[in-house]
């Protein structure tokens, strides 16, 4: 029986949790794919930099050539992070007629059809499950558990880190500069963490997941992106009280109109599955035509759960080649629907306003709520005492409105002489 020979391009994460599943799990792996599957050589930067994992013998080497032109090596894999690179390695590797598995989201929501269409042109397999809530194996659920059902809408919260901030924030009742520093020291945000709070991390996620839900090309500058940054521990608890908790969303829809694709803060009802998503764990939340509602959870990054996703997807190619199967593609396009930019959606908003105490006349603001068509849901005032001064938060709830009527009534309501700077907007998620 053919070994399937190996080559990794990357040793940090989720190389070394890729290495460490696919060499102390083998006889797992071999019973699920009836072929021995090895890893041959590994390729990184740094040749002499101290590694956690242990290789077993394979080779470490700092040519990309060592696997490049290595007949022997069957399956590429990219786990190295960056674009251009990245995207040179996978090129070449289809090119020598090897198979490739990629964990990099920021390649795939930008090339991922340009290097679908170049795998299929060399006869070679291309997955990338682990690019999309590390182990959670949303993909391939998307692609092949859900075979008879129209996708219809996705929800998923697809960043651990913004979660984990998020979820702190509501429980321990910190405020969001307070834990950032802690999510550094522990691991779960870079020096730099403006892709997870921006919430650019997870755009691409979503662009990936669309694309793959509905067969349609979503590229990351279509998705419509607003992170964590403004949210505050007041919002947090107006939320509360409302019956909502608020969480960093991906969605992505397929409707008439065209593709939804967007990512930013919404409140969701308290009693949703995915208000219970805690701390560092991801979730998807489907809804299908025929299945329903359902969700898969996990955790969404880290070594092992990360390497889980890419071990799969390697056992998913030897299990093929085994059966004598024809190659699998991440991306299988075959619409062109549009995506819908935010301002032709309609959604429910919460609206938090900063008011002079006693000089504000709330008819005014309902007054310009009833010009634009907009109704109100609940309306709730609160007295907020700040360095000696007192205002008044005005806490509103509409019904649903289109996004770019539902603005230019804010903007008239804050040209207001008795409102206080920029009114707080955060979507409500009524369609999950």
């Amino acid at each position: 029986m053919k070994e399937l020979q190996v080559g990794i391009f990357g040793l940090g994460t989720v190389g070394s949790g890729t290495v460490d599943i696919l060499t102390n799990n083998k006889e797992i792996i071999q019973t699920s794919t009836t072929t021995p599957v090895r890893v041959k050589t590994v390729c990184v930067k740094d040749t002499s930099k101290q590694r956690k994992v242990n290789l077993h013998g394979s080779k470490l080497t700092s040519d990309p050539n060592d696997i490049l032109d290595d007949p022997e090596i069957d399956i590429v894999v990219e786990v190295m992070g960056g674009i251009e690179y990245s995207k040179s390695v996978i090129e070449q590797a289809f090119k020598k007629g090897k198979h490739v598995v990629s964990a990099n989201k920021d390649l795939i929501a930008l090339y991922g059809k340009e290097l679908t269409d170049m795998a299929r042109k060399h006869n070679c397999h291309f997955f990338f499950e682990a690019a999309v809530a590390g182990g959670i194996p949303i993909l391939r659920a998307l692609q092949f558990s859900l075979i008879g059902n129209q996708i219809q809408k996705i929800g998923g919260i697809i960043n651990g880190s913004t979660n984990y901030i998020l979820t702190r924030m509501q429980v321990e009742e910190l405020s969001l500069d307070k834990i950032i520093d802690d999510a550094k020291r522990l691991g779960y945000l870079e020096a730099d963490p403006s892709a997870d709070l921006e919430g650019y991390d997870a755009a691409r996620k979503c662009a990936i997941l669309a694309s793959i839900a509905f067969n349609n090309l979503v590229t990351f500058d279509q998705v419509y992106v607003s992170g964590i940054n403004n949210i505050t521990l007041e919002d947090i608890k107006y939320a509360k009280n409302l019956g909502y908790t608020i969480k960093l969303l991906a969605i992505a829809e397929n409707t008439e109109s065209g593709i939804v694709a967007r990512v930013h803060p919404c409140l969701i009802p308290s009693s949703h599955p995915l208000a219970g998503v805690m701390y560092s764990f991801n979730a998807v939340y489907v809804i299908c035509d025929k299945l329903g509602e359902t969700m898969f959870y996990g955790k969404g990054a880290g070594d092992l759960p990360t390497g889980s996703a890419v071990v799969n997807d390697i056992a998913s190619i030897a299990k093929n080649i085994s059966f004598n199967q024809k190659p699998e593609y991440g991306y299988k396009i075959l619409n062109e629907s549009r995506v819908l930019s935010i301002d032709e959606q309609s959604f429910s908003y919460y609206l938090r306003l900063n008011v002079q105490k006693n000089l504000i006349n709330i008819s005014d603001v309902l007054n310009i709520f009833d010009k634009y068509k907009i109704t109100i849901k609940t309306l709730d005032k609160f007295e907020k005492k700040q360095n000696g001064n007192s205002s008044l938060d005005y806490i509103i709830t509409t019904g649903t409105s289109l996004e770019e009527s539902f603005n230019k009534a804010v903007k008239e309501i804050e040209d207001l002489s008795s409102i206080n700077g920029k009114a707080k907007i955060i979507r409500i998620e009524r369609g999950l």
